[in-house]
């Protein structure tokens, strides 16, 4: 039967782990619905990762340098020039010393959109300058409202701007903000999206504009352009699993985005001062003016910068370093020793980027199917695992809870290990968070299943045996039902079948009503002893009742404790008697073999039973008591299993019906240190004398024996049936191979 069981529960045990699988998946893809935390924390796991492998410094290989606007810049420009914003022709300016050291871009990360407050010939000239250089872009913005910018993975919702695009997305100016996206028509939007908690991790290749119902390239890749040559439209294809641009695939992290692999903290790039690059011979900052020498830093054919060959077919990014102009953005990448060393400037986030597709350094993330099945294995794997170790059977249940924990706790350890040797090695991402969901689903679902399958099978242990054992055996099958060999199994017990004598004489003289409350008592009396002697209560058969020992536990002394419980039968007996005032006998037949013992029956109806030849034995010795005149018989085999124990006489050597093998029988007198069956053993001494004289032919000696037993017992049926059998075969004597084997005609 518990193979049945057994197999079935693997099916149920598959269905259920495949649809906790199926649940997580459905918790974790975004299928219906996003979790808003479990996205965070995968967030936050990118960014230890990034902790974790530290930075991966690009300062002296890189084609990217930052020109910054910085406080020094703020201090050497002379007045009326030093405040916010500047006269445009310090940038036109820097556009021309910049391309005069053979820079291959330039981009402006500046949204200009007022007028010179100087001169207007300023921004004129600023004008000429990029048109004429033909290699600069200028930042720009969309002016989104808080529906149409979200903070989400998706970044720019590109379905609503459409549903409605005036009151979404407009021209600022015309010109996305600038002034000078005029100047050749090469503008990049500038905006950085943040994720839900407020970091930048990712960055948008292109966003949408409504009005012109247009993908613009965002402000590296219009730099990119630039730099390669390309249009100033290009912007990247989006492909299934990646965006293609000018043949480079840069992997999606979402449908939108790409995940920016930093290379390190604030200022990993090379940083340049605005004003050193447009201090040359024709511009004199606040310090050569205040000490009236030129310094020259730019021009200076021994030191300066021009002459260097620092900036040959480079792209040089302008853009704050200033704090108070807020182009400071978190990023995935600090030291994580204090708060706020993870920020970054928009400008180095911006370079960083441009980086990633010069070296074509990414950071590829797994396919969502390879997530899906990691998911589905994991969540199967940790459901069996746990199921099967929460089936093995030790004294300390807790330990396999402890060790399934520890299992749990590993599995996820490893994940996250996995993924941060991925992350450094290889540039390979990782989900956690979700593995980690499906270990501990598989974890928390085989809990819940063995919870309520051991209810399940304790019902039906306590259903099917609480009729038949004591509630001690219950509660040891209980804690392993593994001992209950439902399923059929063979094993060497000892069986008793109990009757009472001349049942249908003493039912005669009862009522119905008198004869059913008897009974009730004489069963419930018999079962309470058998049980409380580790027995097992098989049926009742009318008067009759049928047990056994040593199942569903196995017993090492299911022999004696079988006598015992016998023994103890005849003294309730002897109580009832007296109660009942009524003549009342009872036969018991005792046998140990090796049976079959399990759930014997149809598939609706079933009985934890034994069966076999040893069974049989039993209620053939049961029914032996009757021709002997004896009350307890057992059989030489469960006689030799006790025999230092109890006290006993020979019977006979018999045949029973059925059987073709003889068998030794004896009554059982009592158990060793009884003085009561000590004293009946002594007084069976001669009984036994002319048994042993029986059997070696010596009929004589048998019957003198048999005569003096039965002065001191004068009643002995056994001695008389020997005495009878004795005159027999003085009269005729038996043949010479006669063994002495008495063949029982009846049941």
């Amino acid at each position: 039967m518990w193979r049945r069981i057994l197999s079935k529960d693997n099916s149920v045990k598959v269905m259920i782990s495949i649809l906790v699988a199926l649940s997580v998946l459905i918790l974790t893809q975004d299928i219906f619905f996003s979790i808003k935390p479990i996205n965070e924390l995968e967030s936050k796991l990118i960014d230890s990762r990034f902790r974790q492998r530290g930075p991966i410094f690009v300062h002296d290989s890189t084609d990217v340098i930052i020109v910054e606007i910085s406080q020094e810049t703020y201090d050497q420009i002379p007045s009326p020039y030093n405040s916010w914003p500047w006269s445009r022709k310090l940038f036109a300016k820097l556009i021309n010393n910049l391309n005069q050291a053979g820079v291959k871009a330039i981009g402006i990360d500046l949204i200009m959109t007022d007028e010179d407050r100087y001169s207007l010939s300023s921004d004129s000239l600023l004008l000429k300058t990029i048109r004429e250089a033909g290699n600069v872009v200028v930042a720009g913005k969309l002016d989104i409202t808080r529906e149409a910018l979200l903070s989400e993975r998706t970044g720019y919702e590109v379905r609503t701007m459409r549903r409605n695009p005036e009151g979404l997305v407009r021209y600022l100016n015309e010109s996305y903000g600038n002034l000078f996206y005029h100047a050749d028509s090469s503008i990049g939007i500038a905006q950085i999206p943040l994720d839900n908690d407020g970091i930048a991790r990712r960055y948008l290749p292109y966003v949408y504009s409504g009005i012109t119902d247009k993908l613009i390239p965002t402000f590296s890749l219009a730099v990119l352009n630039k730099y390669y040559g390309l249009p100033n439209n290009t912007i990247a294809e989006r492909e299934t699993d990646v965006f293609n641009y000018n043949g480079i695939e840069l992997p999606k992290y979402d449908e939108n985005s790409v995940l920016i692999n930093f290379y390190g903290y604030n200022r990993s790039f090379p940083h340049y001062k605005f004003i050193d690059i447009i201090d040359d011979k024709g511009y004199r900052t606040k310090d050569e003016i205040e000490l009236g020498i030129s310094i020259n830093t730019w021009d200076d054919p021994s030191y300066g910068y021009l002459h260097s060959g620092i900036f040959k077919d480079k792209i040089v990014l302008i853009g704050s370093t200033m704090p108070e102009d807020k182009d400071l953005f978190p990023v995935s990448i600090g030291k994580g020793e204090r708060e706020g060393d993870n920020l970054l400037y928009g400008v180095e986030i911006h370079a960083n980027i441009i980086e990633n597709i010069l070296s074509k350094n990414f950071l590829y993330k797994q396919s969502v199917l390879i997530e899906i099945l990691a998911i589905i294995f994991l969540t199967i794997f940790t459901f069996f695992v746990s199921s099967n170790l929460k089936l093995v059977k030790i004294r300390y249940g807790l330990l396999i809870e402890f060790v399934n924990i520890i299992i749990v706790i590993f599995l996820i350890f490893f994940i996250n290990l996995l993924s941060v040797y991925l992350f450094i090695n290889e540039n390979y991402l990782i989900a956690v968070v979700n593995p980690a969901l499906a270990v501990v689903s598989g974890y928390i679902a085989s809990t819940v299943f063995h919870f309520v399958s051991e209810r399940k099978k304790n019902m039906v242990i306590k259903g099917m045996f609480s009729q038949y054992v004591s509630s001690d055996l219950v509660n040891q099958l209980l804690a392993d039902p593994e001992k209950s060999g439902l399923g059929g199994v063979r094993k060497f017990l000892t069986i008793l079948f109990c009757d009472i004598a001349d049942f249908t004489t003493f039912s005669e003289t009862k009522t119905p009503e008198e004869l059913v409350k008897f009974m009730n008592e004489f069963l419930g009396a018999m079962t309470k002893i058998i049980m409380s002697s580790n027995g097992t209560l098989d049926k009742y058969l009318g008067d009759a009742v049928m047990a056994f020992w040593g199942a569903p536990i196995s017993l090492n002394e299911h022999a004696l404790l079988a006598c015992k419980s016998a023994l103890s039968m005849q003294k309730k007996t002897e109580e009832l008697k007296e109660k009942w005032d009524q003549t009342l006998n009872i036969r018991i037949g005792i046998n140990s073999a090796e049976v079959i013992v399990g759930n014997i029956g149809g598939e609706n109806r079933f009985d934890y039973t034994v069966m076999g030849d040893g069974v049989n034995l039993a209620s053939r010795l049961e029914g032996a008591n009757k021709n002997y005149g004896t009350s307890i018989m057992i059989s030489e085999t469960t006689y030799n299993e006790i025999a230092d124990e109890v006290i006993v006489r020979e019977i006979d050597t018999i045949k029973v019906k059925g059987r073709k093998k003889p068998t030794k029988v004896f009554e059982l007198l009592g158990l060793v240190g009884e003085a009561a069956a000590e004293d009946m053993k002594s007084l069976y001494a001669d009984y036994s004398l002319g048994i042993s004289a029986y059997k070696l032919s010596n009929f004589s000696a048998a019957i003198k024996y048999f005569t003096s037993c039965l002065e001191k017992i004068p009643d002995d049926p056994a001695s008389k049936i020997y005495l009878e059998r004795c005159n027999f075969y003085m009269q005729n004597p038996p043949e010479e191979n006669w063994d002495g084997v008495f063949v029982m005609k009846s049941k």
